[in-house]
């Protein structure tokens, strides 16, 4: 009994890993799936549709529809069935193609992303709800836009495909149309061949040399015949598409250019260390950032993503774009061969995550703090490379364990990585990430965790591999007395400015900061208003202590509303040109004048009158009436 579970698990292998890359074959799941249809004659499959199973006239495109359905590129219907007898719409057609170039693959996800925004307008003439696919068939040279209507048109889109469209469609998606064009004075296998459209046959030719797509049987003579305008049916189609796998033999790599050859028209991509020397075919599109461009404007040292087609280079992309940094990382592996040079680095951390990087010409080596050869940069050497414009002009072998420093900017959280934005003594921004291995924090020599730094602190940083695995931070204390001159409270914390005698500062508000009033009343921010005398004390740059006068001021307020605070129960009113901040608790009586209900807090309007009757003396207007007029 052979485990379809068992056997499932090896259908995976459209993609696999090597060096970190994600890599992409087609070839390997057809021999795969070819292995297994000889395995039994039972189906293996997960997949089984009932109009399959008990039609024995369909009996011979059963293992391609189930190896199709179970790869996703072929569905069903809701009701179990296949339909195999069901002829193919053109425009299901480009959906299937599209689905076997890999438009739904992690690995195309960014050109697919580049596609739909290349291709929208010419799109928006046509009323179809797949875009991506048709985008990504005309992004990948498989279509050209004067083709659209042809399948896309409200006359064309649900009218079936016929066998010889399906051939030409089949032929440019392996990149073979200039080939096929050059042979202008084909003869035709099929005694059929006059019902073939002129500019077609030599379509038809290509596909069935190539064993994608074959006869309908023989005459009367026992000639074979195509049957060119007849409409393909899903089973044809399922036969056609697992044929294509093996011609198809779609494969993706990433890596970086090494040299570009306008004359040899061939491009030279190091990856995982290696060389390998392309040709650029009439067929092969080359895209920067999801535009095309010309082969001249690839430049050495880009990361590029190669896709290869039947043996081509189909589609060449730098869709990144590698800004001047440094990089640090475990050095696995160095090339250096004449004018030539590159360095392949993992992360120490993870080193299944490697890339490439070119040396620019004159790029300087240093190790152990003096300049040296390229030769003495050796395999799990840490180093650090300067990159300028996609290029490395630096490399430097550095210790395992390293030291940094600077004032504390921010905190910042990003997905699976978590980073300090630090100012050095020279005033630049340097960004350090956190060891996924943990980190050990104190501040002021007392235990402490990220959530407790605050920007101002001053961090001594040590590093192992370049990742930040203790963080030693001191803060500067002072206390200033004075007023507030202007509060702001915002969903990522409140931030006050106070003037004391002629300077005026601004501070953050530490969230657990300690708000005293009137020497004994425990309050919130929330109680402060401008022209309130404060004492604060303050560690680094934020507020984590403040003293508030108790102020009482207009018990009665009648003004214009100027803003609305639902989650804070807050509003601000303007009364006599000065602005106020009113607070509304669960006791606040509103009434609206206009009405006579009694309204929501969060359904005030903006603009309108009101009459606020309340106190200030925990330094805000908190509200017990509000009349709207």
């Amino acid at each position: 009994m052979i485990d379809v579970k068992y056997l499932l698990t090896f259908l995976i292998f459209i993609k696999y890993t090597k060096g970190g890359k994600t890599m992409f074959n087609k070839k390997i799941m057809s021999g795969v799936l070819c292995g297994f249809m000889l395995l039994s004659s039972a189906s293996v499959f997960a997949k089984s549709f009932s109009d399959v199973e008990n039609d024995p006239g369909v009996g011979w495109a059963k293992p391609y529809i189930n190896a199709m359905a179970e790869e996703g590129y072929l569905k069903g219907y809701e009701d179990g069935t296949f339909k195999p007898q069901s002829s193919i719409s053109k425009t299901e057609a480009l959906i299937l193609l599209a689905r076997m170039i890999g438009v739904n693959d992690d690995s195309f996800a960014d050109s697919a992303e580049y596609a739909v925004e290349e291709f929208e307008d010419a799109l928006s003439k046509y009323s179809t709800k797949f875009s991506e696919e048709v985008s990504f068939l005309l992004y990948t040279g498989v279509l050209d836009e004067d083709e659209l209507g042809t399948y896309l048109s409200n006359a064309n889109k649900n009218e079936p495909l016929k066998r010889y469209e399906a051939a030409i469609l089949l032929t440019k998606l392996l990149g073979a149309e200039e080939e096929v064009q050059g042979n202008a004075f084909v003869s035709s296998t099929y005694a059929d061949a006059t019902e073939i459209p002129d500019s077609a046959r030599a379509y038809v030719e290509y596909v069935r040399e190539e064993g994608i797509m074959q006869g309908m049987g023989n005459n009367a003579n026992g000639q074979p015949e195509f049957w060119p305008n007849t409409p393909v049916t899903r089973a044809q189609m399922a036969k056609m598409l697992y044929s294509l796998i093996d011609v198809l033999d779609l494969s993706v790599q990433t890596g970086v250019i090494a040299a570009i050859d306008t004359f040899e028209e061939t491009v030279t991509v190091t990856i995982d260390g290696s060389d390998i020397v392309y040709n650029f075919e009439p067929s092969t599109r080359v895209k920067i950032n999801g535009q095309e461009v010309a082969a001249e404007d690839l430049t050495r040292g880009m990361h590029v993503k190669v896709t290869h087609v039947a043996g081509k280079l189909s589609l060449i992309e730098n869709n990144v774009v590698v800004d001047d940094a440094v990089i640090y990382g475990l050095v696995s592996g160095t090339k250096n061969s004449g004018d030539s040079k590159s360095i392949t680095i993992a992360d120490a951390n993870d080193k299944s995550k490697i890339e490439t990087y070119v040396l620019a010409d004159g790029a300087k080596v240093r190790v152990n703090g003096a300049i040296d050869n390229f030769s003495k940069v050796k395999n799990n050497n840490y180093v650090a490379l300067t990159l300028e414009d996609g290029e490395v002009t630096l490399v430097e072998v550095i210790d395992k364990n390293t030291t940094a420093g600077g004032t504390l900017i921010s905190v910042e959280a990003d997905g699976e990585y978590t980073v300090l934005l630090l100012e050095n003594k020279s005033g630049d921004v340097e960004e350090y990430e956190i060891s996924k291995d943990g980190v050990q924090v104190s501040r002021n020599s007392l235990d402490s965790s990220l959530g407790q730094l605050m920007e101002g602190d001053t961090l001594a940083l040590k590093l192992t591999y370049g990742k930040v695995t203790k963080i030693s931070a001191s803060s500067k204390k002072q206390e200033i007395s004075g007023s507030i001159e202007a509060i702001t409270h915002t969903t990522s914390g409140t931030s006050m400015t106070i003037k004391s005698s002629s300077k005026t500062y601004d501070f953050k508000v530490n969230k657990s900061a300690d708000v005293i009033i009137n020497s004994t009343e425990e309050g919130t921010v929330y109680d402060l208003r401008p022209g309130t005398d404060v004492n604060v004390k303050i560690e680094s740059s934020e507020i984590i202590s403040i003293e508030a006068a108790s102020k009482v001021v207009k018990s009665q307020l009648n003004g214009i509303v100027k803003s609305i605070n639902p989650e804070y129960s807050l509003m601000v009113v303007e009364d006599e040109g000065k602005e106020y901040s009113v607070y509304v608790n669960s006791n606040t009586k509103i009434v609206d004048s206009l009405t006579g209900k009694l309204p929501a807090f969060k359904t005030i309007e903006k603009g309108r009158t009101a009459n606020v009757t309340g106190s200030n003396a925990s330094g805000v207007f908190e509200a017990s009436v509000i009349v709207l007029q």
